[in-house]
């Protein structure tokens, strides 16, 4: 193995600085998990792993904890890793017991009070949304900048700037664009359209000029608003009962099942300049 590249290793040591004053800090966790992984530190990403899922508990981010256990599962000699996949397990399902639990009152007091809609009832807590869709939109993207790093799609020092841009934005109530692409074209516009290239070659995404469609409500309403915000995705238009879909990272084949899911139709995934998207977001949300 080659000796790491110094920005990579400025950058761990200053996460591992960061981890030193708040030892349970999710962004510098997740960067590390990546950074560690990269630059063969299997015992330390190990370690970080741990860590992380008991950051994810203590935010009561279940979904990600049971992806981070997942990974730990496969330590199978290190008792660590074990207990960390054990506290996940027990955590998950005090939850099914809880809702559960919650669902028998709610039958038992809400008949006595008022009558509440099935879209009321199944309104999640906008913060608790917010902060979810967040770290995950944000571990993706920097994946992808790695990626961008390793394919040679990017220059590592340019890489590691978008990379610090990314760790460094707070996670707040209000939704925000997470996009690995966006903060490129703001810090290097000019490098935009040959990573675009790049990307719509490994991925066979077809690049499209969005500025040519109006975006229909009728597609856009496929989507929450924070999500469309959040992960940079926008359904524009409905074809024959399949929508055509917006991206800003065509090499994210979870985000695109996750997209389909939730619409509920077959999806055409296109590759736009984060510029257009903006513009044609701002327009629907």
């Amino acid at each position: 193995m080659s000796d790491p590249d110094p920005k990579i290793q400025e950058a761990i040591a200053f996460f591992e600085q960061m981890l030193q004053t708040m030892p349970g800090d999710r962004t510098s966790l997740e960067f590390l998990v990546v950074a560690y992984e990269q630059t063969g530190q299997t015992d330390r990403r190990r370690e970080c792993l741990v860590r992380l899922v008991d950051t994810l508990l203590s935010e009561k981010d279940y979904d990600n904890a049971q992806v981070i256990a997942e990974r730990l599962s496969a330590f199978r000699d290190y008792p660590p890793a074990q207990a960390a996949v054990k506290r996940v397990i027990e955590a998950v399902q005090d939850q099914i017991l809880q809702g559960q639990f919650q669902s028998d009152m709610q039958k038992a007091v809400v008949p006595a009070e008022r009558s509440v809609s099935s879209s009321e009832a199944a309104l999640p807590d906008k913060g608790i949304e917010v902060h979810a869709l967040s770290h995950s939109a944000s571990a993706a993207e920097m994946d992808l900048v790695w990626l961008w790093i390793e394919r040679g799609f990017l220059a590592k020092e340019v890489g590691m700037d978008v990379l610090h841009v990314l760790t460094d934005r707070p996670v707040t109530e209000t939704p925000m664009l997470i996009s690995a692409l966006a903060l490129l074209d703001e810090q290097h516009p000019e490098l935009t359209d040959g990573v675009m290239e790049a990307m719509q070659r490994a991925s066979d995404v077809p690049v499209l000029p969005l500025e040519l469609f109006e975006v229909a409500p009728a597609a856009s309403g496929l989507l929450p608003s924070v999500f469309i915000r959040i992960k940079g995705v926008l359904p524009f238009a409905v074809m024959g009962g399949e929508a055509l879909v917006a991206v800003m990272n065509p090499l994210n084949s979870a985000l695109q099942a996750e997209v389909a899911m939730r619409v509920g139709k077959p999806c055409h995934f296109f590759l736009v300049n984060p510029r257009t998207w903006q513009a044609a977001a701002d327009k629907v949300i």
